[in-house]
């Protein structure tokens, strides 16, 4: 998918507007609408937000997954860092397009699922 597709797909999944979502980066429903079907590109700042907003890595936004570590501080030497395949990449890619329960199910599955405090 392309950046736009993703932003759009990430939005409606948070079942946000174009409205609404613009108002959570300080920007115009026209803003998002430029986003969504590639006219303009969103800032990388504007791009690290979403990321965040969504929780995801910046690279399943962009379409470019590649390297997945575990914190910033393994980030920042790749000493903890696992880089992903492109099999990986789509498997990745599609589990964020799972519904909260279906991701759950695998997360158990796979005995994952993280401890609640």
């Amino acid at each position: 998918m392309t950046l736009g597709q993703e932003i759009k797909f990430y939005r409606k999944k948070k079942g946000l507007t174009q409205t609404e979502f613009g108002a959570v980066f300080g920007m115009s429903k026209q803003a998002v609408y430029s986003w969504e079907t590639g006219l303009y590109a969103p800032d990388i700042s504007v791009l690290l937000k979403m990321a965040d907003f969504f929780q995801i890595p910046i690279c399943m936004l962009v379409g470019r997954p590649g390297v997945y570590c575990r914190d910033q501080e393994a980030a920042a030497d790749h000493s903890d860092c696992t880089f992903v395949s492109k099999k990986d990449s789509r498997i990745l890619q599609a589990l964020h397009y799972l519904s909260p329960e279906e991701q759950q199910a695998i997360e158990i599955l796979l005995h994952i699922h993280e401890k609640q405090s």
